[in-house]
């Protein structure tokens, strides 16, 4: 997958990038986004170069950070809540909202399994999302309560920053009952 702008570092203006598409070695993915003939789609890469405000979040994250055994079906994606979201395959992508304030709040750089860099919430972000959010997160009770005491269990969880992300988002009282049960 390339980008418009990759194009225009590259110093290649649009008439070279027509004529690739003309020629078959490129095709136009989305408006600025073009993918290479007879290759896979990076589909992570492109949802974030399509929403540039989205964080994958939730069974997404989790996937992300090697903390599930199974694959999500949906995307899980976290975008602003004054975000146009109209164009969004919603059968697709599992869209949260969170305050302005709080969408960068443990935003981590990781390359897609494709190898792009694409933004993802920590597992502490994570941490609270699925138990702010249990009923939305796309979890159930017993495969969110493995996750979380599997991190707590191998020390993958910094409990300090865990509880600073609790109090901006508001599930301080949730993951302090959780912090007593698991230390």
């Amino acid at each position: 997958v390339i980008t418009t702008k990759d194009f225009k570092d590259a110093k290649i203006g649009f008439y070279y990038i027509n004529k690739l598409i003309k020629d078959n070695y490129i095709y136009r993915i989305g408006r600025g986004l073009y993918g290479k003939t007879n290759s896979f789609e990076d589909e992570y890469f492109i949802i974030q170069n399509r929403y540039k405000n989205a964080i994958f979040s939730y069974n997404t994250a989790l996937f992300f950070l090697n903390k599930t055994e199974v694959t999500p079906n949906r995307i899980d994606i976290t975008i602003p809540n004054d975000y146009n979201v109209s164009s969004i395959n919603t059968k697709q992508i599992r869209v949260h909202y969170v305050s302005r304030k709080n969408i960068e709040l443990g935003v981590i750089k990781i390359k897609s399994p494709f190898g792009n860099n694409i933004k993802s919430y920590n597992l502490e972000r994570t941490i609270c999302d699925i138990v702010k959010n249990e009923n939305k997160c796309g979890l159930d009770i017993e495969q969110r309560n493995k996750i979380i005491k599997n991190a707590f269990a191998n020390n993958e969880i910094d409990g300090t920053m865990l509880m600073q992300y609790a109090k901006k988002l508001k599930c301080e009282k949730k993951i302090k009952v959780i912090m007593e049960v698991m230390i």
